[in-house]
């Protein structure tokens, strides 16, 4: 029993020896190895996050798509345009198509109306009697298939064409054919600053840079029968006597007509065009300022109001849909209510 208890005794101090160099050692040992969370590398895995659209984004996507769409038409447009008129290839490295000798068309005439607008007008004198309507359908040529539309109206309407690309002779003439008079719808510079088009004669423009582009302008409808030409935007250049005159020139040359769209109470349109001896009209009404059924409508009710009152009306209106749709329920009835559709030079004077 005595040996069993000695030996149980240095078991105990053997674990007691152990336990002794442990604490010792851990008393001993650097102070760094103490504390190992300060050296430790953590590895935290990345977290997958998710950033919803912006509100611009959600709302106005299809937007920001359709201008982006159009940006890069606007360049193509540019492109065409050379082509249809100089036959010459496109600027490359972003170069101005409005630099001068881009446009210079002169080097081939323009083809003169078959016979003076004077004379083609004539024997259209009208009745005192009745009361004329003349809608006129600005902005066509570019979007085809709105284009499409309006000519699917077929009626004594006028169309208003931008000179450039996707617009083309080929449309014109669809639109002859639809019994559409046609004309020229020429880009000029607003108040509120804008490119329009490739090409928009402005005011600082001097008299050869203007008639310059504007005889590039009729070009890419040459020999189509355009006998005229209405202001796109310009309120800022139909106020300005002395460069409206440059376009004028032109147009007595041609022997055109102005149609003053009439985007300005200041506009010079009468003055200069009586001036230069240039048969000249006004807009009476705009349709399609909103683009609204029910509003559109209301403007075609005081369109009928103008030729009630004054005998003539000149309305102008553009390729929207709900434009179109007016349009269409409205010329079902309005002979019926008296009313006679008449191309827009029929009311001039």
């Amino acid at each position: 029993m005595k040996s069993k208890g000695l030996i149980f005794t240095y078991i105990l101090l053997a674990i007691a020896l152990v336990e002794g160099l442990i604490v010792v050692y851990d008393l001993l040992k650097p102070a760094a190895e103490k504390t190992p969370l300060a050296t430790a590398e953590l590895s935290v895995p990345a977290r997958q996050l998710v950033v919803p659209p912006m509100l611009f984004e959600q709302h106005f996507a299809e937007r920001v798509a359709q201008e982006l769409d159009e940006m890069i038409s606007a360049y193509a447009n540019k492109a065409a345009f050379l082509e249809q008129t100089i036959g010459e290839a496109a600027p490359k490295n972003g170069d101005d198509v409005t630099n001068d000798e881009a446009f210079d068309a002169q080097a081939t005439p323009m083809e003169k109306t078959a016979e003076p607008l004077a004379e083609q007008k004539a024997n259209r004198i009208l009745s005192k009697d009745k009361k004329y309507i003349a809608i006129v359908i600005d902005d066509l040529g570019v979007s085809p298939q709105y284009t499409k539309d309006i000519l699917s109206l077929n009626k004594p309407l006028t169309a208003a064409f931008l000179p450039y690309a996707p617009a083309n002779k080929k449309q014109v003439q669809q639109a002859k054919d639809a019994g559409f008079e046609v004309m020229l719808h020429v880009p000029m510079m607003p108040h509120h600053r804008a490119a329009l088009a490739p090409v928009t004669l402005a005011p600082e423009m001097d008299k050869a840079t203007i008639q310059k582009h504007l005889r590039a302008f009729m070009k890419y409808y040459d020999g189509t029968g355009m006998m005229g030409i209405n202001n796109h935007m310009g309120s800022e250049f139909t106020e300005n006597a002395q460069s409206l005159g440059y376009v004028m020139e032109i147009l007595k040359e041609n022997g055109w007509f102005f149609l003053d769209s009439k985007t300005t109470g200041k506009s010079a349109g009468k003055q200069v065009a009586t001036q230069y001896g240039v048969p000249y009209i006004a807009r009476d009404v705009f349709l399609d300022n909103e683009e609204d059924y029910n509003y559109i409508m209301g403007q075609l009710q005081e369109t009928e109001n103008v030729a009630q009152k004054y005998g003539r009306a000149v309305a102008i209106g553009h390729p929207h849909r709900q434009t179109y749709a007016a349009l269409r329920d409205w010329l079902a009835t309005v002979e019926e209510r008296g009313f006679v559709l008449v191309h827009l030079s029929d009311l001039l004077e």
